[in-house]
C-alpha cells in the first residue's frame, strides 16, 4: 500500500465519472443529463482531465463525439478505478451500517458452478462470517471484462487466448471436451470417440465465445472435417437438438455434470483430447483489501484440495 500523504493529481473521481460516461454514450448533451450536470461544467471537467494528463482524450463534432487514440487506452484504467472506487464506498457503507466486512464479488461461468456449491458459500460464511458474497453469472468473455475493469474481485473461468496480459491465472483443472448424444445412437457404444468419426454427424455447438473459438481451432489445427450444422446461444438448445435427433452436442464436460436426462449420454472425445483449462482469475493489480487476498487464497486451496480427492489424490498438507 502506498503512503497516504503522497501527492495524488488535482482529479476528482468525479471527474473520472465524467470521462467514463461520456466514453460509453458519446454525446455531451446526454452525458450532461445522465450526470444532472450542465454541458459547461462536463466540458470544463474533461479540459480539466486532459490538462493533469497532458493529452487530449475526446474529439468532439457537431456530429459526433470520439475518442483519442490516448483516450480509448486510458480508458479500462479509468473504469477500473471508477468500479473499484464504488466498490470500495460500497463495502465502507455496509460496515457502518452493518458491522459487517464488506462485500465480495465472485464472478463464474455457469458451467463451473458445480465447483462452488453447494459448498463454497457455507465454507466462506464459517471461514469470514461478516462477509457478504456476490455471486455474478457471466459468459467467459464478459467475465474478464468485468474482471479487468474491477468490477468483480475474482473470477472462476476458462483460459484461452483472450486472456489478457492484465489478468493472473491459477490453474484449477483440465475439463475434457465430451459429445452429447442419444443413448440409442450406434456411436453411443464408445466410451471415448475419435473426432474423425464424426466428420458424416450434423453437429451443433454454442454460437460464440471460448468454447466455439477453442473447438474450431482444433478443427483448422487438425484439417478435421465437421459439420458444425448448429450454432445456438443456450446449453438447453444442445440438448434439444440431441433429442430430436438433429445433432450431436460437443461441449466440456463440466456442462454435463448435472445432466440427468433417461435419453442422452455423453461419450469422450480423443484423437486428438482437447480440454479447456478452468481456472481461477484476477487482476495483477492489488486487490481491494487484505480480507479480499485472504479469501482468494483461502478458496484457492479449497478447490484444489477438492478437486484431488475427487481425482483419488491426497489432499495437499
Amino acid at each position: 500500500m502506498s503512503e497516504p500523504w503522497r501527492r495524488l493529481p488535482a482529479l476528482s473521481l468525479k471527474q473520472i465519472q465524467y470521462f467514463v460516461t461520456l466514453a460509453q454514450l458519446r454525446s455531451f448533451t446526454t452525458t450532461a443529463h445522465r450526470l444532472a450536470i450542465s454541458q459547461p461544467a462536463l466540458s470544463s471537467a474533461l479540459r480539466q482531465i486532459e490538462s493533469v494528463l497532458g493529452s487530449k482524450l475526446v474529439n468532439r463534432t457537431a456530429q459526433s463525439v470520439t475518442l483519442t487514440e490516448q483516450g480509448l487506452a486510458i480508458l479500462p484504467y479509468a473504469e477500473r478505478l471508477l468500479n473499484i472506487a464504488h466498490n470500495t464506498f460500497e463495502d465502507m457503507q455496509q460496515i457502518m451500517a452493518q458491522g459487517g466486512d464488506g462485500t465480495l464479488r465472485i464472478g463464474l461461468v455457469p458451467s463451473v458452478s458445480t465447483l462452488l456449491f453447494p459448498a463454497v458459500p457455507a465454507l466462506l460464511a464459517t471461514r469470514f462470517p461478516g462477509l457478504r458474497v456476490e455471486f455474478h453469472d457471466l459468459t467467459n468473455d464478459r467475465l474478464l471484462v468485468e474482471l479487468d475493469k474491477g468490477s468483480i474481485d475474482f473470477g472462476l473461468g476458462s483460459l484461452d487466448s483472450s486472456v489478457p496480459d492484465s489478468i493472473e491465472v491459477f490453474p484449477l483443472l483440465e475439463d475434457p471436451f465430451v459429445v452429447v448424444m442419444r443413448k440409442d445412437d450406434p456411436l453411443a457404444e464408445s466410451h471415448h470417440l475419435p473426432w474423425r468419426h464424426l466428420s458424416r454427424r450434423p453437429i451443433a455447438l454454442f454460437l460464440k465465445g471460448n468454447i466455439n473459438r477453442l473447438v474450431n481451432s482444433l478443427i483448422e489445427s487438425h484439417r478435421l472435417t465437421l459439420d458444425i450444422a448448429y450454432q445456438v446461444e443456450f446449453q438447453e438448445t444442445l440438448y434439444g437438438l440431441v433429442r430430436s435427433r438433429l445433432a450431436l452436442a460437443i461441449l466440456p464436460q463440466l456442462y454435463t455434470s448435472t445432466l440427468n436426462d433417461d435419453e442422452l449420454t455423453v461419450v469422450y472425445l480423443q484423437q486428438p483430447e482437447l480440454t479447456r483449462t478452468i481456472a481461477m482469475m484476477r487482476t495483477i493489480s492489488p486487490l481491494r483489501s487484505p480480507l479480499t487476498e485472504q479469501c482468494f487464497q483461502y478458496l484457492l486451496q479449497a478447490f484444489r484440495s477438492k478437486i484431488k480427492s475427487a481425482e483419488g489424490q491426497p489432499p495437499e498438507a
